[in-house]
């Protein structure tokens, strides 16, 4: 499964963009935090170059394959950068994958709901799409709760070799296809 490169979400707040290696010092911050640990995973990102190489070999490598990924996401008008939202295309899932992390000081100000809002919109105006999912560590009520206020639906577990774990699996399907209005 590939899209085309480009354009990007838009959200009033936040800039969407690709990330690149000087994003390394924020990738390393974010991937260090103890949250990004506990729910999302230890890549062992230990410096910036450690996390320069991961820009390169897996954020950017994912784009380069199917045209998606996690952008960065600066806030506007400073454009720091605050987090990260887009699709992970999983082979063992049957859709693009929702994803998100922000950096702690600014999560609970919305961002959140407001990025994920935009790359729903992005995908059902520009890709196309029907449905998406969401996997969250079955202990991060927060984004639970995120993905259900942005209409996806828990169903189930799954347990995903490429993570080496189980997650709680949540599918977001456009409403007024379903209702057979498309």
């Amino acid at each position: 499964m590939s899209f085309p490169l480009g354009p990007f979400p838009v959200s009033e707040r936040l800039r969407f963009r690709l990330p690149s290696s000087n994003d390394a010092a924020f990738y390393h911050q974010l991937m260090n935090e103890p949250d990004y640990i506990r729910f999302i995973a230890d890549h062992g990102i230990k410096t910036e170059e450690d996390a320069a190489n991961y820009i390169k070999n897996k954020t950017l490598a994912r784009f380069a394959a199917h045209g998606v990924g996690l952008w960065i996401l600066d806030l506007k008008p400073s454009l720091t950068p605050v987090g990260v939202c887009g699709l992970v295309v999983r082979k063992e899932l049957k859709y693009p994958d929702l994803g998100f992390a922000f950096l702690e000081d600014h999560r609970g100000k919305g961002f959140g709901r407001e990025a994920g809002q935009s790359v729903l919109d992005f995908v059902t105006r520009e890709l196309k799409l029907r449905t998406l999912c969401a996997i969250t560590h079955p202990e991060n009520v927060r984004s639970a709760n995120l993905l259900k206020k942005l209409g996806f639906e828990p169903d189930g577990q799954r347990h995903l070799a490429e993570i080496g774990t189980t997650s709680d699996y949540y599918e977001w399907k456009l409403r007024y296809v379903e209702s057979g209005l498309a």
